[in-house]
């Protein structure tokens, strides 16, 4: 029997239903509502199915081609797990964002007409982009579905990173600005999904589908992926486009990996099992919440010579009246029964009540951040080792800077003319870590080295909101406005505060063990001393 070769559909019809499919959505506004329009918003970022043990360990065992259903299983224990979603919150909150900058200026260019302009084009830039909102959200993209795919939009007055659909993005080519990736357009042929509400280029690109499509069909057109970075728009595959790094970012948690894995997929093994553990705890919990009275029904004498039998010496329609009277008496988590059995006792249910929370607890300590900054603990913490597993936490978060330093530089100096600008991020929002920044640029002022950007950063400010602060209290002559206190009104200050003789106080990240707990239960405070 001759086998059949005849394709389902032909290349021509495709194009032909992606055409009708434009004209449908793309040109004719009437079909958008605010229905399908949320419908899709909901789309970008959140499309979570229910992890099952079965499903996530068939994933587990081929997650390279299961990273879809991986990223969506990460979704859904956002959603229906507290500790996933507090660990992720935890983790993507933490960075500061706090912003430093270089350039490439010569000493004797400072004050040069042509550097005070790209100078203006850098603050400016940075006024108009909310750098730290825009890249938080990245991050929490990253810890949820390990890539984050966004277009950069211009819409005036700001800059702001809109998000795409992952699973409309693929990871396409490297350089030395990080990822790039390709878009799939048929994402605007679907309802609800107005182009107009995206930037420029997409509406450019997607008008030239027509044309393309000519193109492919002729055999003239080639897939290119190793375009130049300014080209890179021209390279395309049916309605894959290649994205240019100007318009579209992908950061990624695991950059070396083209495989999109979220970060904590080793915790799913422990945290499907959640409701299984809860299940189990709640029927602890209603055992021991219970307790059982039961009665020894008599026999009859010995002596008695009839032949009875069963030889029960109450009937049992008796002993149900008799039963039932007693019930009425007392709580419904009692349970009462009588038997003909001897020496019967109360029976109490006694439950582990603590297996859920020891679970929460394990699991969470699993993920390798600490737990006690997360969840409060009976278990006493050691000042030192909290110190140090926060620095690790700190570490691992504080790597994914250098996609958004490379990021930052790209977008700046395509604004720049003559000088090229290069941007660091440093910190997290902890006090102990925002303090040591702040003390280390002040005690370089002793050695003759001043660090006015370091300051800026410590007080969570960007470089050119500090220098206009001093401008301001400079034109304004703050410096007499102050009155300085007397020498009554400073030692009563030094009562208050507890900086008058004696020892000075230790900062809280140099307490040890000893020196937190007297300071929390104010022992030495009440001897007269300080800590």
């Amino acid at each position: 029997m001759e086998e059949n070769k005849d394709e389902l559909i032909t290349e021509q019809e495709v194009w032909s239903v992606v055409e009708f499919a434009r004209y449908l959505n793309g040109y004719n506004n009437a079909f958008l509502t605010p229905d399908s329009i949320n419908a899709r918003m909901k789309q970008i970022n959140l499309n979570p199915i229910a992890a099952t043990e079965t499903l996530l360990a068939t994933a587990m065992k081929d997650p390279k081609n299961n990273e879809e259903v991986l990223q969506k299983m990460s979704q859904f224990f956002e959603v229906t797990t507290m500790v996933y979603k507090r660990l992720i919150s935890y983790s993507a909150n933490m960075l500061s964002f706090d912003i430093t900058y270089t350039s490439n200026v010569k000493e004797n260019e400072y004050k040069l007409a042509k550097y005070k302009k790209d100078l203006d084009a850098v603050e400016s830039f940075l006024d108009k982009f909310e750098f730290r909102k825009e890249f938080r959200a990245a991050v929490i993209g990253m810890l949820r579905n390990d890539a984050y795919f966004a277009a950069f939009y211009d819409l005036g007055n700001k800059y702001i990173l809109q998000e795409l659909p992952s699973d409309y993005c693929k990871i396409t080519a490297r350089w030395e600005g990080g990822l790039l990736f390709s878009f799939d357009f048929s994402w605007f042929d679907q309802p609800g999904v107005d182009i107009d509400m995206y930037p420029d280029w997409f509406k450019k690109e997607y008008s030239k589908l027509n044309k393309r499509r000519k193109e492919v069909n002729s055999g003239t057109s080639t897939y290119r992926p190793n375009l130049p970075i300014d080209k890179r728009g021209n390279s395309y595959y049916m309605t894959w486009v290649d994205v240019p790094p100007e318009v579209g970012v992908c950061f990624k948690f695991a950059p070396e990996l083209a495989t999109r894995l979220p970060y904590f997929t080793p915790l799913f093994n422990d945290l499907v099992l959640q409701p299984t553990v809860r299940a189990l705890q709640q029927n602890m919990n209603m055992a021991e919440a219970s307790k059982m009275v039961v009665g020894e029904v008599p026999f009859l004498s010995k002596d008695t010579k009839a032949t009875v039998k069963d030889g029960i010496a109450i009937s049992p329609e008796l002993l149900g009246k008799f039963l039932a009277l007693v019930k009425s008496g007392i709580s419904e988590s009692i349970k009462l029964t009588a038997a003909p059995l001897q020496n019967f006792k109360s029976i109490d249910f006694e439950g582990n009540s603590e297996m859920y929370d020891r679970y929460v607890r394990t699991t969470l300590a699993l993920s390798g951040v600490n737990t006690n900054l997360i969840f409060s603990s009976d278990v006493k913490p050691n000042v030192i080792e909290t110190q140090l597993s926060l620095n690790v936490d700190e570490q691992l978060m504080c790597s994914l800077y250098e996609q958004f330093e490379d990021y930052l530089n790209y977008q700046v100096n395509l604004r720049t003319k003559t000088y090229k600008f290069s941007f660091a991020f440093e910190g997290t929002d902890f006090f102990t870590n925002r303090k040591d920044r702040f003390d280390k640029a002040m005690s370089l002022f002793d050695k003759g080295i001043v660090l006015p950007q370091k300051i800026a950063a410590a007080l969570r400010m960007k470089p050119a909101e500090l220098r206009k602060h001093m401008e301001e209290a400079k034109a304004n002559d703050f410096m007499s406005m102050l009155t300085p206190p007397s020498l009554m009104q400073k030692k009563e200050l030094e009562e208050e505060t507890g900086k008058g003789a004696g020892r000075p106080q230790k900062e809280d990240s140099d307490l040890t063990d000893e020196g937190a707990d007297t300071r929390a239960t104010g022992a030495n405070i009440a001897r007269g001393g300080k800590v």
